[in-house]
């Protein structure tokens, strides 16, 4: 599996805090008639929604709140349904507030969405993993480390608990012997002896930089004649295996790996719409035209014809408005 470096993209949203007065009124007022009376607007709401920052949508509910007199959130949901009001909940979410919500969804009720824990906890930085943890307390009323345990179990779970410490090295500059040496421990703990010693491989990637995770893979690659993603496939597997390749994909070139997520909800029969939307929500002002950059080159297919293609009505219309910018 090829990365390709491409350092500084997953650090979040730099967001403009200067607000329109006039225009968050306005807003407010077109989206109130977008949703009087009989029937809605979903036109109305697309072009607003898909067409301001995060930070305006924000202080959009304060002031609709001031203007109309209305809660807004609670008049979308009770205008939209389906898909189409799973995306526009999202987008009236701060980024830190939304990985939260989305890793609450993925452990409530029956059963655990281990793909979206490997996702959000593979890809996020330290700064965005502690206040996920505090935001997620804050909103839910439990710890995020006991959820991931209590939900998870062996190898994955250790992993999920060292990520969510968020103590991952935040050198910018990667000191090539060190590299080696990180190197030369996973090939022991690995391909180099009988069995795996899974605790090196856990150590090593929860707390290098990306930059030292790049260095460390080349030096890999020289030592073993193999890459570590072709190691780690051998050496590991289930969710184990696909969040530490998620871990080295995302924290070396995120905007390549939320491509290969998109392929991945795309291909196939049926589309997997929770992750399409959470990588879109997510992405927006981070990084969705390296996102369609890469996605055009690896799968030879424009991103809003593959959203032409597997999404549909206002749904479809609302994620094209947010992946055209």
């Amino acid at each position: 599996m090829n990365v390709n470096i491409n350092f500084g993209m997953n650090q979040g949203m730099n967001q403009g805090m200067g607000f329109n007065i006039n225009l968050l009124q306005q807003d407010a007022q077109v989206l109130r008639k977008a949703m009087k009376g009989l029937g809605t607007d979903e036109d109305a709401i697309i072009k607003i929604v898909g067409n301001r920052s995060n930070a305006h949508r924000l202080e959009l509910i304060n002031v609709y709140r001031q203007v109309i007199g209305r809660d807004l959130l609670a008049d979308l949901k009770d205008e939209l349904s389906g898909n189409f009001r799973e995306v526009v909940k999202g987008m009236f979410m701060s980024p830190i507030e939304y990985d939260a919500y989305q890793l609450n969804k993925a452990m409530k009720g029956l059963g655990t969405d281990e793909d979206t824990l490997i996702e959000i906890m593979g890809s996020r930085s330290n700064s965005q993993i502690i206040a996920i943890r505090q935001v997620f307390f804050n909103r839910y009323q439990r710890d995020l480390v006991k959820e991931l345990i209590d939900e998870t179990s062996g190898d994955f779970q250790k992993l999920l608990v060292l990520l969510a410490q968020g103590k991952r090295s935040e050198n910018t500059v990667a000191d090539f012997n060190l590299a080696a040496q990180d190197a030369q421990q996973l090939l022991n703990a690995g391909e180099g002896q009988w069995g795996t010693d899974e605790s090196v491989f856990l150590r090593i990637l929860t707390q290098r930089s990306p930059h030292e995770l790049f260095a460390i893979c080349q030096q890999y690659e020289k030592m073993a004649g193999k890459t570590i993603f072709d190691s780690i496939d051998s050496e590991f597997s289930g969710d184990t295996k696909e969040c530490l390749k998620t871990i080295i994909q995302a924290m070396i070139n995120p905007s390549q790996y939320f491509a290969t997520r998109i392929r991945k909800a795309c291909k196939g029969l049926g589309t997997d719409d929770g992750m399409l939307i959470r990588v879109l929500v997510s992405r927006d002002e981070v990084d969705l035209p390296q996102i369609k950059a890469y996605y055009l080159k690896m799968y030879g297919k424009d991103l809003l014809t593959e959203i032409r293609d597997e999404c549909s009505g206002d749904y479809k219309n609302m994620l094209l408005e947010l992946a055209s910018h």
